[in-house]
């Protein structure tokens, strides 16, 4: 079982320079993706908090919907964020967030419960958590330390956003720490000043035992028990990347924990990345464990 702590967010999609229609409606949020994937191929819980309002309740039952188990998700007085993702006409994205004192913002170390904790294989956290608040970083913090101590491991997606936190040293203090990470290229060049794998690999030190480097239509490099392997990318028509490196971590980690080899684990993600892409939105686009499985055979 994964269980990720972070924070969700209602999606509002739109296109540069279509202000005329009615935006399109998703969900997003780096560590409520991570677990809407898991739970598509095993079991993932969440650890979050929601507002008391109508997107919150939307965000809700589609996590549930989905088989992520939301018992250590929170309802806040706080309103639910928002982000609007605007498709650009070259084809990539541009975010717009309002989640400042959001319901998800508001997360703190007294909701990492042994509820949320039990029977967890993995915790997975996420740079936008470290950055998003004060509190959320100190309940990941808590997270982390509470998780070891169960014997559970401790996964990091570095997910830098400079909007949030332009100080990347709080992110690579943890990602030294964690079992397992996860970088986009542009990750490792804003944290580490370079993306090349063998450096990115040693500037990491020698803690995390498994090191996922994506490289978007690169595909991805990971090492892991002494090993460098290397996956290519499905060549994809992209709609929307927007969550394809979420996707990539859950399905990485899920593949894990249900005892694949690192090279299966890896060919499997890269190819949940680039099914993500075929529409619109973070969560709403991941694909179901049988499409998975038609190409990427179990």
């Amino acid at each position: 079982m994964i269980g990720t702590i972070g924070e969700g967010l209602y999606e509002l999609g739109v296109d540069e320079g279509d202000a005329g229609s009615p935006p399109r409606v998703g969900f997003g949020g780096d560590a409520a993706n991570t677990a809407v994937m898991a739970a598509r191929l095993g079991g993932a819980r969440l650890c979050g908090r929601v507002g008391d309002d109508a997107l919150g309740r939307a965000l809700l039952r589609f996590w549930r919907e989905t088989g992520v188990d939301t018992r250590a998700t929170t309802i806040d007085a706080a309103p639910t964020g928002i982000y609007v993702n605007e498709r650009l006409a070259d084809g990539g994205s541009r975010f717009h967030y309002h989640r400042r004192g959001s319901a998800g913002s508001r997360l703190s170390p007294d909701d990492v419960t042994d509820a949320f904790l039990d029977g967890l294989d993995v915790v997975h956290t996420t740079g936008v958590t470290l950055a998003v608040s004060s509190s959320a970083a100190a309940a990941a913090a808590h997270a982390a330390r509470r998780a070891r101590e169960r014997g559970a491991l401790v996964s990091f997606a570095v997910n830098h956003r400079r909007a949030l936190h332009d100080d990347a040293r709080p992110l690579l203090a943890f990602a030294r720490g964690a079992d397992v990470v996860f970088l986009s290229a542009d990750d490792a060049v804003a944290v580490l000043g370079t993306a090349e794998p063998d450096a990115v690999r040693d500037a990491l030190g020698p803690t995390p035992r498994e090191l996922v480097l994506s490289l978007g239509p690169g595909g991805a490099i990971a090492f892991a028990e002494g090993s460098r392997f290397e996956a290519a990318a499905a060549p994809t028509e992209v709609v929307d990347a927007s969550g394809a490196g979420d996707a990539l971590a859950a399905v990485y980690l899920a593949s894990r924990v249900g005892g694949r080899s690192v090279e299966s684990a890896l060919d499997r993600a890269v190819r949940a990345a680039s099914l993500s892409c075929r529409g619109f939105g973070a969560a709403r686009s991941y694909p179901q464990a049988d499409e998975l499985d038609a190409v990427v055979p179990a």
